[in-house]
């Protein structure tokens, strides 16, 4: 027997599977062209917009005694999961940005610490130069002390040996002048010694 449109008498599933594809098509198509209308999309808005003001007050009410009830129990909520979830999440990334900067430094000692090494030692050479320098200059400065305290007590002995001479002068003023010239005074060793101290000095 021959088909007619489709239709097989011998095959009643196929048939039936047939006219299934088909009424299924129809509908999709229906379907599609009414979903793409804007009237279906309004109707859809003012839907959700209604279930979502209706639905609201009870979802605030499910939220508080969430809250309460896990309170109660000693668990977080959500908002505290959320808020530790947001801290943890800044922590790691500040660690993150720490251990890139302590890389950066460790790579910047690596490069650098040749140059630091070699500007140490050369500070540590100047300050040996200097030390000595230092020490030389304590040294001339002893020595040029030393010499000061030659020269005060030099000054004082000429100081002494003036006021002596000036005491002999006023003397032979006051003496009687005898009728003789009188003789030269010869020096005494001490002043002969202070006679040579001055002129090597």
């Amino acid at each position: 027997m021959g088909q007619k449109n489709g239709f097989d008498p011998n095959d009643p599933i196929g048939n039936l599977r047939k006219a299934r594809d088909a009424t299924l098509d129809a509908w999709a198509k229906a379907m599609i062209d009414l979903v793409n209308t804007e009237t279906f999309a309004r109707w859809i808005g003012a839907t959700l917009d209604s279930y979502l003001i209706a639905s609201a007050p009870l979802q605030n009410l499910i939220n508080t005694s969430m809250k309460t009830s896990l309170a109660r129990l000693n668990l977080p909520s959500r908002d505290e999961l959320t808020t530790l979830a947001r801290r943890v999440t800044n922590i790691e990334m500040r660690l993150d940005d720490i251990e890139i900067k302590i890389d950066q430094l460790m790579h910047a000692l690596r490069t650098q610490t040749p140059v630091i090494v070699e500007m140490l030692t050369e500070q540590l050479e100047q300050n040996r130069q200097e030390e000595v320098e230092l020490n030389g200059m304590e040294q001339r400065l002893a020595a040029l002390d030393h010499k000061a305290d030659q020269m005060l007590q030099l000054i004082e002995r000429l100081q002494q040996a003036a006021l002596e001479q000036a005491e002999a002068a006023q003397k032979r003023r006051k003496a009687p002048r005898p009728l003789q010239p009188p003789e030269p005074e010869t020096p005494t060793p001490e002043e002969v010694k202070e006679d040579h101290a001055i002129e090597g000095f």
